[in-house]
């Protein structure tokens, strides 16, 4: 089994996207191939295929850390959205074996191989992560600044995925509506606050106030400025903007004089 793990540790995800907007993935893991999900997101597993929630952070890489330390790791999830948690997935047969995934909100799932961008990192907003292949290591990244993390819409700690030497480096990540992936060359641009979904190594984010005067007339009061070279990918309807109109829409109750 051990063997068979070390051969299956480089091999891409075989996987299908089903859907437009309201999206699953299929996948169909090899003899021992395994597979790192976010807990609550599977729909169905053929027989065969075991998982198991650790703690951890995602490596292959044997650990020498105390449960303390991997419970921070955890902990470090929790407060970008995630579980404590996470789900390993492993076909125990000796034939290929098919799983399925879905995030718990709407939207679209974007396949990345992260080997493909600089570093082999991509740093994406919280709840962003849905699943990987093994050796894909989570961790945190904080906004640089208070600013930033309030106005921007996207919190102050974002998730960092980072894809180890020899792994696949596979990446599914999540975000509210429709994808669209952005190329920057030395360049800078801006998108609403709360559309940033994710960007790579080279791209640097900061807020922007649109002025008062524009804020009083009805528009937007912040936007996310983006700078320098690499890949961003924006949601045109973030869960954010999703629950407000939904917050709004809720009868209010009214109170009687008597």
């Amino acid at each position: 089994m051990t063997e068979m793990w070390n051969r299956m540790m480089g091999k891409h995800l075989d996987y299908t996207v089903h859907g437009g907007n309201l999206q699953a993935v299929r996948f169909v893991l090899q003899p021992g191939q395994a597979m790192i999900g976010e807990a609550g997101c599977m729909l169905f597993l053929d027989p065969d295929i075991t998982f198991e929630s650790r703690l951890g952070n995602g490596s292959t890489v044997p650990q020498n850390d105390s449960w303390w330390n991997a419970f921070k790791t955890g902990m470090g999830r929790l407060a970008t959205n995630e579980s404590l948690f996470f789900t390993w997935f492993i076909n125990s047969s000796s034939v290929p074996r098919a799983m399925g995934v879905a995030a718990p909100t709407m939207g679209t799932v974007i396949p990345l191989k992260l080997h493909d961008y600089p570093e082999s990192t991509i740093v994406a907003q919280s709840g962003a992560f849905l699943c990987s292949s093994p050796g894909v290591v989570f961790t945190i990244e904080f906004t640089k600044s208070i600013g930033t993390g309030f106005f921007a819409g996207e919190g102050f700690v974002l998730q960092k995925m980072v894809a180890e030497k020899n792994s696949a480096g596979s990446l599914f990540l999540h975000g509210g509506g429709t994808i669209v992936e952005k190329k920057l060359n030395n360049e800078e641009m801006e998108i609403d606050a709360g559309c940033l979904m994710a960007f790579t190594k080279g791209v640097s984010y900061d807020w922007k106030h649109t002025g008062w005067a524009n804020t009083f007339k009805g528009g937007d009061a912040f936007f996310v400025t983006l700078n320098g070279t690499g890949s961003v990918w924006i949601q045109s309807t973030p869960s954010s903007k999703t629950i407000d109109l939904i917050v709004k829409a809720v009868p209010q109750e009214q109170k009687s004089n008597n």
